[in-house]
């Protein structure tokens, strides 16, 4: 993968391949690091072999290299990755940060277009994107609030790419 935002798609794909129809997403960055902090509520881990590139739940091949591409990725940087179930029904939590201005560090990636893939591949997930700024979290989308808009006929399809690349860019700051 080539940049974070492929990082960001595969992970979130991971999560609805696990049963996930609930994820939240908060990320933070300055100049200097790009932090992301994911949550679902699929069927959880079990244990840190999650990171073996030869331990995967696939059943069409028998490798699975996006999480450990991901923690090479960031420890190539100084950085870390965090992966733990949430409780014994399930989930899981992933945090990760990577230092930008480290030499190794991947590009960010189109994050906005990502979000917005993210809507139209998997219509069922609720997703709602957070932005951390000085220890306070503010709602950037809320994927189901977007899906009833567009069922009230305040939001059409036709436009929605636009909205979520426009609001993800702007909140975000990316």
């Amino acid at each position: 993968m080539k940049d974070l935002a492929d990082h960001l798609f595969d992970i979130l794909e991971n999560s609805v391949n696990a049963g996930a129809n609930e994820v939240i997403v908060k990320i933070a960055h300055t100049k200097s690091y790009f932090f992301c902090s994911i949550s679902d509520n699929g069927k959880g881990i079990n244990g840190q072999e999650v990171l073996d590139p030869f331990v995967t739940s696939r059943k069409t091949r028998r490798v699975g290299l996006g999480l450990p591409l991901l923690k090479r990725a960031v420890e190539d940087t100084c950085g870390y990755l965090k992966i733990m179930r949430i409780d014994e029904s399930g989930g899981t939590a992933l945090q990760f940060k990577m230092y930008l201005t480290h030499i190794d560090a991947k590009p960010l990636g189109d994050l906005s277009r990502t979000f917005s893939d993210i809507f139209f591949a998997w219509p069922e997930l609720a997703l709602k994107l957070f932005r951390i700024e000085n220890d306070t979290e503010k709602l950037v989308l809320d994927f189901q609030e977007l899906r009833i808009e567009i069922e009230k006929g305040q939001k059409d399809y036709s436009n929605i790419r636009k909205h979520i690349q426009e609001v993800s860019q702007k909140e975000l700051r990316i």
